[in-house]
């Protein structure tokens, strides 16, 4: 049955199992961007291991496709959601050193923080916070902001 609030499956592309697992398999025309919404699909129903799965799919097949910072802040995403934050740190941090120019850069370099924070390895995570304004000074006022409630938070 399909669940409410999702449109039905489009023919071409098998409907999800009732059981709620399983991958979503796209039709061997699909481009790296159907790919990447598709996890971003998976993040918004909150199905985080099809998400982590799909990004790192996406990763693997289109390595040098300008989305694939952005694939890696969702599959840090998808830790964070679940609570791995050793994952999620490492997530995040990949997505500050190798894909630093991403637009992705400021949001997974304060999540790093929260990761860090989380683990309870509080000068790493003030650290990470405190070079979101120096790394990323064109930074959303909305990243700013979690910021500075972030370095609050944690005493920074």
């Amino acid at each position: 049955a399909a669940q409410p609030g999702y449109p039905p499956a489009q023919s071409g592309y098998p409907a999800p199992a009732a059981s709620g697992g399983g991958l979503t398999t796209l039709p061997p025309s699909a481009t790296p961007r159907d790919e990447f919404d598709l996890g971003i699909g998976y993040m918004q129903r909150k199905d985080y291991a099809l998400a982590e799965q799909t990004m790192k799919n996406f990763a693997q097949k289109f390595p040098s496709d300008p989305l694939v910072g952005d694939a890696q802040y969702w599959l840090g995403e998808s830790y964070f959601q679940r609570q791995q934050y050793r994952d999620s740190a490492e997530a995040f941090l990949a997505v500050t050193t190798k894909y630093e120019k991403s637009a992705k850069a400021p949001d997974a370099l304060l999540r790093l923080g929260q990761s860090l924070a989380a683990l309870k390895e509080k000068e790493a995570a003030c650290a990470a916070f405190g070079e979101v304004g120096r790394k990323y000074p064109r930074a959303s006022a909305g990243v700013k902001a979690a910021v500075d409630r972030e370095q609050k938070r944690v005493k920074c």
